[in-house]
């Protein structure tokens, strides 16, 4: 015979046991990826052919700013609900700075002028197409991005200067920081692609299997030399 004790302790049994199996799937459902970006060539050459010697002296790498304009994401990623964000691109010694940002759909990226001289910032892109027109030091003005994909930002009045805004539905992505590493969370457990995207040396992809719960590491080698 059970007595009331016993039973109590029994029934604690049973609801732990019932519990604990719902409790890992949504533990161990995403994964996480992280790793480093290494730009290997000067950024101002072209991407290595079949006639170019993987051994050859005198490569030297690219300066370790270059990896800030450096940016990770999923590839292919499923659409998911995003909240908007700012971010900022600086207009200093006819330069956009920095060169590169990352936002999600919705988010507004403003365009401060820090020259002591006139700017009119603008782009085609078909993801958004704008112009700013002409504006003085000091001021500021903003866009808002309403479609994912890779906007092309220039100055009418400067045509050297060059920037990129690359817009996602999703969260799954990253700037290295300036030893140029990198971590994406909570990505979709399966086979996905990973891309390496720089604004002059384009885009290095790598395919990999993640596992729900489990962490893996992938490096980035830019650009990768052909075989």
């Amino acid at each position: 015979m059970i007595n009331a004790r016993g039973w109590l302790i029994s029934l604690a049994g049973v609801c732990a046991a019932l519990m604990a199996p719902q409790a890992r799937p949504a533990a161990q459902g995403v994964a996480t990826v992280s790793g480093r970006v290494t730009i290997g060539i000067p950024v101002s050459t072209r991407r290595p052919t079949n006639t170019y010697s993987r051994t050859a002296r005198g490569v030297k790498l690219a300066p370790a700013s270059e990896l800030l304009n450096v940016i990770v994401f999923l590839k292919d990623a499923p659409r998911s609900t995003v909240a908007p964000t700012r971010a900022e691109i600086r207009q200093i010694s006819e330069t956009f700075v920095p060169r590169a940002v990352a936002v999600t759909v919705g988010s507004e990226v403003s365009f401060p002028n820090g020259d002591p001289f006139y700017h009119n910032v603008f782009s085609l892109s078909r993801p958004r197409t704008f112009d700013l027109g002409r504006y003085p030091s000091g001021q500021t003005r903003a866009v808002t991005f309403g479609r994912p994909g890779l906007v092309k930002v220039f100055c009418q009045i400067h045509s050297h200067m060059s920037a990129s805004v690359m817009v996602f539905d999703h969260t799954w992505y990253a700037i290295p920081d300036e030893d140029g590493r990198f971590e994406l969370n909570d990505l979709p457990p399966g086979p996905r692609t990973l891309a390496a995207w720089h604004e002059r040396l384009g885009e290095t992809t790598t395919d990999v299997r993640l596992a729900g719960g489990r962490a893996a590491t992938i490096d980035f080698v830019l650009p990768v030399p052909q075989q």
